[in-house]
């Protein structure tokens, strides 16, 4: 098997996928389509993110007592436009985690041999391994989850799951019942949703969870599903998301998988180039054509003219569930193909910088953003281990720590020639007089982002300079997040601010990024070059 145009990063002996993949090909049929009733075959994008999902440790040990510790990966999120082929392979990994080889059992030598007579079925298949390759077998007993946030979305997963189990040589010895699957050894496969609760009380060995995109707090089955993932956790088993694109503005359990700072999370997002925009007819084919390639059952013709049809009265929907693209709901100020256009990480920034801060005490975080004269934005660095000046009070006991925060804005003046500093002074009123009578009033500007007459122009221009190319970024996650959230808020006279869709949901580094952008904005207009950036030499006494 191939891997089309993705590559692996790792050896691929270390890795159980791709006797997965084999196992599942042998036992599974396609469940439906134009190759119903051929071997389940896993390859593109399927292939991958198998063989990524059960990746095994160079140095791993067979410990039956510690039964993560083999995999690279605790957990997975696959993300893909409609019909590319999502349920079929969660259906296909379920089963194999039922009753195939799902635990690692050491490493090839050479001539060793997966039969599937050895673990109760009587198919005559094998699997030679390659030596050093690792080897898998079944878990003893089985107990999966499957999860959608609605009983009848389960379904999407759980059918397949029943005509791959009828058409093959599984129908031996896994049995479909009503409201459960049964494995050997008493195990199951579960459908749940949050309004079946109380099966989560069951010690579940591992668990898929259908569009976790549209897992959110408000409709509790992120809570259903967190549990769930506990649980499992517990019982040493791993899970996989399969999700369309979210809203970014519903902090879906999908969303936080992706924004994670974790690197044990496989995460797989296959998407379109930015500069492609879906209200194009010729771009939308060439944007079908990218994210249904490794799905040859959809014919992109037909997904075009159903994605035409549906532009006409919900363009959001349609380049979400067949564009594979992030897009935010009415009142969103930045959608992700415009941001995501706009990233240069090559770019290193030029020391004549200007600076935005968003502050806070507790609740929301502490944001300080540079853009430099020449119109790349980015997130400065401080002190010894380079940290990002960004505060998330969350992880500094539920405050900012004022102290970190003057330091950094300190080793900037030392290190860049700064032009402007624009401060939103709320809470940060007596440092900002600091900062002013230290480097002057012309350079630090203590800037009130809730007064409606220039903020609204401010975030027109910043909106204005993105589409028109005139500035870019340099990717900064936190704001990337912080961006995407921000919600248009109406006001008087056809304007607008930007707030927050929730509480959780903040959207401090974006303000911090338009303060930088206005900064720059006002000094390149006022004649940068002439602008002094040097000190003056009086001298504060901060407490």
């Amino acid at each position: 098997m191939a891997v089309d145009d993705l590559t692996l990063d790792f050896d691929p002996l270390h890795t159980l996928g791709f006797l997965r993949v084999d196992w599942i090909e042998r036992h599974c049929k396609v469940p439906g389509g134009v190759y119903e009733g051929d071997d389940l075959a896993f390859n593109g994008w399927q292939l991958y993110c198998s063989v990524n999902h059960h990746r095994i440790v160079p140095d791993a040990v067979v410990d039956p007592r510690r039964l993560l510790a083999p995999f690279h990966y605790r957990r997975s999120v696959v993300v893909g436009p409609q019909k590319c082929g999502k349920s079929p392979w969660g259906a296909g990994e379920l089963l194999c985690d039922g009753v195939g080889p799902s635990l690692f059992a050491g490493w090839a030598l050479g001539d060793e041999v997966y039969r599937c007579e050895d673990h109760g079925c009587g198919c005559g298949w094998e699997y030679e391994y390659a030596p050093g390759e690792a080897m898998g077998i079944p878990r003893r007993k089985s107990l999966l989850g499957l999860l959608a946030y609605a009983e009848s979305q389960t379904q999407n997963v759980y059918e397949p799951l029943q005509t791959m189990i009828h058409s093959g040589p599984l129908s031996e010895f896994v049995f479909v019942r009503e409201g459960f699957i049964r494995l050997p050894n008493r195990g199951k496969i579960v459908p749940l949703s949050a309004a079946a609760r109380s099966k989560l009380g069951q010690p579940l060995t591992g668990g898929l969870g259908d569009e976790s995109g549209l897992y959110t707090s408000s409709n509790k089955v992120l809570d259903t599903w967190q549990t769930m993932r506990r649980g499992i956790a517990a019982m040493q088993g791993r899970t996989i998301e399969l999700t369309n694109p979210w809203d970014p503005m519903e902090n879906s359990a999908a969303q936080q998988a992706f924004e994670s700072k974790r690197d044990d999370i496989f995460r797989y997002y296959r998407k379109p180039p930015a500069d492609l925009s879906y209200g194009s007819k010729r771009d939308r084919h060439k944007i079908h054509a990218y994210v249904y390639a490794d799905s040859p059952w959809v014919d992109p013709a037909g997904i075009d003219a159903e994605a035409a049809e549906l532009v006409e009265t919900d363009p959001t929907q349609a380049e979400r569930f067949f564009g594979n693209r992030l897009v935010q709901g009415l009142g969103a100020f930045i959608d992700d193909a415009l941001w995501t256009r706009q990233t240069r990480l090559e770019i290193i920034p030029d020391k004549r910088i200007s600076l935005g801060m968003d502050g806070s005490v507790s609740g929301d975080w502490t944001v300080i953003r540079a853009e430099t004269i020449d119109g790349h934005r980015f997130t400065p660095t401080y002190g010894p281990d380079n940290r990002p000046t960004i505060w998330n009070p969350a992880e500094w006991n539920g405050n900012i720590p004022r102290g970190e925060v003057v330091a950094a804005a300190d080793q900037l003046f030392r290190e860049f020639k700064i032009a402007r500093f624009y401060i939103d002074p709320r809470h940060w009123e007596t440092q900002a007089d600091a900062w002013e009578l230290e480097h002057g009033d012309e350079v630090v500007v203590q800037w009130p982002t809730n007064q409606i007459g220039r903020m609204y122009p401010a975030l027109n221009r910043y909106h204005t300079d993105l589409v028109e190319d005139s500035t870019t970024h340099d990717g900064c996650v936190v704001t990337r997040t912080h961006a995407l959230n921000a919600r248009k808020v109406a006001k008087a006279g056809d304007r607008y601010i930007l707030g927050k869709p929730s509480e959780h949901q903040k959207i401090d580094a974006e303000m911090a990024d338009v303060l930088a952008h206005e900064a720059a904005a006002d000094a390149r207009a006022g004649g940068w070059a002439r602008i002094r950036t040097t000190k003056p030499r009086r001298m504060a006494v901060i407490r």
